[in-house]
């Protein structure tokens, strides 16, 4: 495989290390890896054994992404414990965009998970709004992180989207995840969220962790509800609580609670109204 005196051509050292040679000649151009031994007549380059070895060591660091002005100096200085410490470097940067990635994963599976809740839901024909989509069950308990203030002449159809943003800005600051849909509760009586009164309201998200460190968070559920889903414009929305309250009371039940809505599809998944499913939820003994 040499050329005489262990010298390796640039085409050979191509297929031997499986580098390309427009990459040699840029390693050669930017002083990484210069050819020890040139011909005057030809310019062809030829590399000596050792730094075949060299070349490999270059490949193991740029398949790990440290940059090619840090593996220079790496080589130059032939220098293990450098080598290490610009390891462990790119190992955290690393470590960092896995997290990123697993996070963004984790929120495209909640979407599509939801969405998919969704699509059920409308393709078996809940979405004809009648009694039997109302029912009575154990509303599990699950960490949230909520924010709860009083809101001036609430108007419900638009749902305060703008706190649903802190919410969110709020647990990425955690270093949280978001595991489960937006719950708007309403600590008034009854219904008074629809005449623009004012609403003393507090919006949660379940998260992934419990955070008992935090003033922000609780656990939400735990309790028996009389549940109804809402499907299309939250503005209609009324005729579904409605709807719940007089089942329940003509089942027996009592509630014990503030009414809460759970927006399986929402107005920041899709912009088909639609299409928004909201689960209305009564807790009740």
């Amino acid at each position: 495989m040499s050329d005489g005196n262990n010298y390796y051509s640039i085409g050979k050292v191509s297929i031997l290390c499986n580098v390309p040679i427009k990459t040699l000649r840029y390693y050669d151009k930017i002083g990484l890896l210069v050819p020890e031994y040139r011909k005057s007549d030809s310019n062809y380059r030829y590399y000596a054994q050792d730094q075949i070895l060299t070349l490999f060591i270059i490949r193991k660091l740029r398949h790990l992404g440290i940059p090619l002005k840090d593996i220079k100096q790496i080589v130059c200085q032939k220098n293990a414990t450098a080598m290490g410490s610009c390891i462990k470097e790119r190992l955290l940067e690393i470590s960092s965009i896995i997290e990123s990635l697993n996070n963004q994963y984790a929120e495209g599976q909640l979407l599509l998970d939801r969405l998919e809740k969704g699509y059920n839901i409308l393709e078996t024909g809940q979405s004809n709004w009648s009694t039997e989509g109302i029912r009575v069950e154990e509303i599990p308990a699950r960490n949230v992180l909520f924010t709860r203030r009083v809101k001036k002449n609430y108007k419900n159809s638009d749902v305060s989207v703008d706190r649903w943003f802190e919410l969110f800005e709020m647990v990425s600051q955690h270093n949280l995840r978001m595991v489960g849909s937006v719950i708007l509760t309403y600590h008034n009586n009854p219904l008074e969220q629809f005449f623009k009164t004012d609403c003393d309201l507090e919006i949660c998200i379940p998260i992934d962790e419990t955070r008992e460190d935090l003033p922000e968070f609780k656990q939400f559920g735990g309790f028996k509800a009389v549940t109804a889903l809402h499907i299309g414009r939250n503005d209609e929305i009324i005729q579904t609580h409605i709807k719940a309250i007089k089942w329940l009371n003509q089942q027996g039940y009592k509630t014990v609670g503030p009414i809460s809505e759970e927006y399986i599809i929402s107005p920041v998944d899709i912009n088909n109204e639609e299409n928004h499913i909201t689960k209305i939820i009564i807790p009740i003994f």
